[in-house]
């Protein structure tokens, strides 16, 4: 009985640490938030932006938007950039980091600074989910005169006159070379070019050699990079998607190379405002087919989850297989319902299945333990009344044979044994001789007959024995063996002498 306790013990806490066995680490929460300050035109604005996280911050990086024509950059702590876009940097200061930046308020109004991008890492080192926060800058009358034409800290003077014009999707932009390293994408290097015999700044992807160009729109507005096909001189609206660190996306539209399963029918996906090819998925409208260059160079079909916001590359050869393998293997009906059932619900069937297979054990055990003591008083009781099974198992096979011989004799039908007979032939002298003695035998037998008439005739009936003799005869054959006498046995059988007189 210890025995199955500690059994049971053992069982119960292999249960209680499976659901340990399962533990994911989590990414640690973090969030960037901003003040919201109020100035006037000229006037000189501080916006201090501020990290606050759950664990040591190892790296931080951000990206920060704003609109030019409210807001010049002049200079901020461990910040970069300018022409609408800023970068703040950090290292290992804790879990809190702080930076202040100071703008100068250009018109009145309100104006927004916004986080187009974040990442960072704590001591882990395991990359941190960061909320993204924004600055609502409020700017009233004040003196222009202030303004100044001067680059701030850290900005790149804009390029001295106006490039080409260009036409992107019914929209007129000017190739502009005035842009900082802060807004080079990762994976590009700047470069130049030759566009209608102008001189132009460019991005080039190292890894495949495409390249974008800075477009800003000639009615007034953020400028942006497009992506640049020099073979055929057209620009298409660029946007990176980071899926990973030090990987991301950038978004491509159809070229005439692109071949979509035939359930996916031909849309567009909109970005940050930018439209893109995409084929949506007319089975499952949550995903869709978008074309992509990725962070090695190669251009490939990613399948996008609108749900999840996720991307994953699409292999052909794989997608066709296993759509083959479903038309073919799937199970229909109440098996597949039952199929699909514990493929959702793949965590409930298994913790279910641990419970019955517990239950399954501990009732094995209980019964095991019944059996045993079962056994022990079963050999408790035959001891107690002597009974010695191994001697009855021996004798059994031999009673067995015994009687199968028995009732073989019993089934079997008695046959008569034939008479023996004996012919005498007289033809000789001899003969005569054997047949005086068989005439010798045959008076003895007159003989026996006469004394029997003896016996009558004294009185003597053989139909009135007494009924004690009987009694003493059933209790002499009682005595004897169980043994059945046949009629094939020596002693019945009857026995006729012929004599040949011929």
């Amino acid at each position: 009985m210890k025995r199955m306790k500690k059994v049971l013990a053992a069982l119960v806490m292999a249960c209680m640490l499976c659901p340990a066995l399962s533990m994911v680490a989590y990414a640690a929460p973090a969030e960037l938030r901003f003040t919201d300050p109020s100035t006037t035109v000229g006037a000189e604005v501080e916006v201090t932006a501020k990290l606050s996280a759950q664990a040591n911050v190892q790296s931080f990086e951000a990206t920060l938007t704003y609109d030019s024509s409210m807001l010049k950059f002049q200079s901020g702590d461990q910040a970069t950039g300018g022409d609408g876009t800023i970068t703040l940097t950090g290292n290992g200061s804790g879990s809190s980091m702080e930076f202040v930046l100071k703008f100068q308020a250009l018109a009145e109004g309100t104006t927004k600074i916004e986080v187009s991008n974040v990442k960072g890492t704590d001591t882990s080192p395991t990359a941190m989910q960061i909320t993204k926060g924004s600055s609502a800058v409020t700017i009233g009358p004040g003196d222009p005169s202030l303004i100044t034409e001067e680059p701030a800290e850290g900005e790149t003077p804009a390029a001295s006159g106006e490039g080409p014009q260009v036409e992107v999707d019914g929209v007129s932009y000017t190739i502009s070379g005035g842009f900082s390293d802060a807004l080079i994408p990762e994976g590009f290097v700047r470069g130049e070019v030759t566009f209608e015999g102008t001189t132009c700044e460019v991005i080039t992807q190292e890894a495949s050699g495409e390249s974008a160009m800075y477009l800003a729109p000639a009615a007034g507005g953020d400028a942006d990079f497009f992506m640049y096909n020099s073979d055929k001189g057209t620009f298409a609206p660029f946007e990176e998607v980071e899926i990973a660190q030090g990987r991301y996306l950038i978004m491509l539209r159809d070229d005439g190379s692109v071949k979509v399963p035939k359930e996916y029918q031909e849309t567009t996906l909109t970005l940050n405002g930018k439209e893109f090819t995409a084929w949506q998925n007319t089975e499952n409208a949550d995903y869709y087919m978008v074309y992509a260059l990725n962070a090695d160079g190669k251009k490939a079909l990613y399948q996008y989850d609108t749900v999840d916001k996720t991307y994953q590359r699409y292999n052909k050869a794989a997608a066709s297989a296993k759509t083959a393998e479903e038309d073919t293997s799937s199970p229909k009906g109440i098996w597949g319902k039952v199929l699909g059932f514990v493929e959702d619900f793949l965590d409930i069937v298994v913790i279910l299945a641990g419970i019955v297979l517990l239950v399954l054990v501990i009732v094995l055990i209980v019964v095991a333990v019944k059996l045993r003591h079962r056994n022990l008083e079963l050999d408790d009781l035959y001891d107690e009344y002597g009974i010695d099974l191994e001697e009855e198992e021996t004798q059994a096979p031999n009673q067995g044979r015994a009687d199968k011989k028995a009732g073989g004799a019993k089934d079997k039908p008695a046959v008569r044994t034939p008479v023996e007979t004996t012919s005498i032939s007289l033809d000789g002298e001899d003969d005569f001789e054997a047949f005086d003695d068989y005439d010798e035998e045959f008076d003895d037998y007159e003989d026996d007959f006469d004394d029997y008439d003896d016996y009558e005739a004294e009185g003597y009936d053989y139909d009135d024995e007494p009924e004690d003799l009987i009694d003493d005869l059933d209790d002499l054959l009682s005595s004897q063996p169980n043994k059945k006498r046949g009629h094939m046995e020596e002693d019945d059988t009857f026995k006729v002498d012929f004599i040949d007189i011929d």
